[in-house]
């Protein structure tokens, strides 16, 4: 539970570019049946779904210790419940992303199993395990797709022409929390980037292409499949001042892409994730530019939408500037490419203020 202390009316607000993303503590799984076996095998893999978002690290039940900690899910849940399926066709998983995952019996899907997690016990485990967790503000990424077809050549991947397969795509994003968009691939995308060039993952081009979108980075996929069904491709991003490359083999394109996007994502989260302190740390920040009441509430909402600040404090406003104490759950770098992301705030922090914990920025109004 976050200890605040926020003044004349704070109310919660989304940064600008970065998302604050939702349902963290929250699985859906797909079950056949309403049985106590499907029922334990649901919680148990809506806690590891859940773990995955947190932690930003889809092989988090291989780290020591969590199998046995997470062995009994109902020390981690606060409701349970069944929804039945309207549609209980053999494409129901693919057409609709948000019931994501996967049936646990050879039998069609009838049920969602909806898990809703408590927040207090599994931050706990958290701070027990102290495995890295990726902060609720996450980064919005542009997603390039690219086919090559030995029959119809190398094109894009679009909504309108693979509906399936863009549909794959969300669920997959959706389980794993990590907001993105497609580009238009208008005239003034092809102008830009090439489908060729695409394929070719020109850093430099595809970065030209990407900042008339406003998102916080890009990431691009590339695939083809072989004569055997094998899927084979790779996968680019750059966020930042942090980039990665990796490549993929899966005997499908089904299993491609999951296995593509949760290795991007992963490769991606290393740069984002902070470890939970068991002492938390506070900070002295100065803020100028905040020259009116609208500025002021604006930029305390911006601090209290940050999950690692656990307390805010006022201690002084001179003028234009506004002086805070604030309390966070994690590392000082963390919370400055947080504020930074926002698109609100430009860091004035010298060297030295950074490492006696006082940190400057001035306020960008809008």
């Amino acid at each position: 539970m976050k200890r605040t202390l926020i003044l004349l009316f704070a109310l919660f607000c989304s940064p600008a570019m970065a998302e604050q993303v939702s349902e963290l503590y929250n699985g859906r799984i797909l079950v056949a049946d309403q049985t106590e076996e499907l029922r334990q095998q649901g919680l148990r893999q809506a806690l590891e779904q859940v773990l995955i978002k947190l932690s930003g690290n889809s092989k988090i039940m291989q780290l020591p210790g969590i199998k046995e900690a997470t062995a009994n899910p109902e020390n981690f849940i606060s409701s349970v419940g069944y929804t039945a399926l309207a549609d209980v066709s053999a494409d129901v998983i693919t057409r609709d992303p948000d019931l994501s995952g996967q049936a646990l019996a050879d039998e069609l899907p009838k049920f969602t199993l909806q898990v809703s997690f408590s927040s207090q016990a599994i931050d706990q485990l958290i701070h027990w395990a102290q495995f890295p967790v990726l902060p609720v503000e996450r980064p919005r990424l542009l997603f390039w797709l690219v086919r090559d077809d030995a029959d119809s050549g190398r094109q894009f991947v679009t909504e309108q022409d693979f509906p399936e397969f863009t549909q794959r795509f969300d669920a997959v994003m959706h389980d794993r929390a990590i907001p993105y968009r497609w580009p238009v691939l208008d005239l003034e995308d092809q102008l830009s980037l090439s489908v060729n060039e695409a394929w070719g993952m020109r850093e430099q081009t595809i970065d030209t292409a990407s900042r008339r979108y406003d998102v916080d980075g890009w990431a691009l996929l590339r695939f083809f499949t072989t004569t055997s069904g094998e899927a084979r491709g790779s996968w680019r991003y750059h966020l930042g001042e942090q980039s990665g490359f990796g490549d993929v083999r899966a005997p499908s394109s089904e299993a491609f892409l999951s296995l593509a996007i949760n290795d991007l994502v992963d490769a991606m989260a290393t740069h984002l994730t902070y470890i939970p302190q068991t002492d938390i740390n506070t900070l002295a920040l100065q803020f100028n530019q905040v020259d009116s009441y609208a500025n002021y509430r604006a930029l305390l909402e911006q601090l209290q939408s940050l999950k690692l600040v656990q307390s805010i404090h006022v201690t002084a406003v001179q003028g234009s500037r506004l002086f805070v104490s604030v309390d966070i759950d994690g590392g000082v770098d963390l919370l400055i490419s947080a504020l930074e992301r926002s698109g609100r705030l430009t860091n004035q922090t010298s060297q030295a203020k950074r490492f006696s914990g006082n940190l400057e920025f001035d306020w960008i109004a809008k």
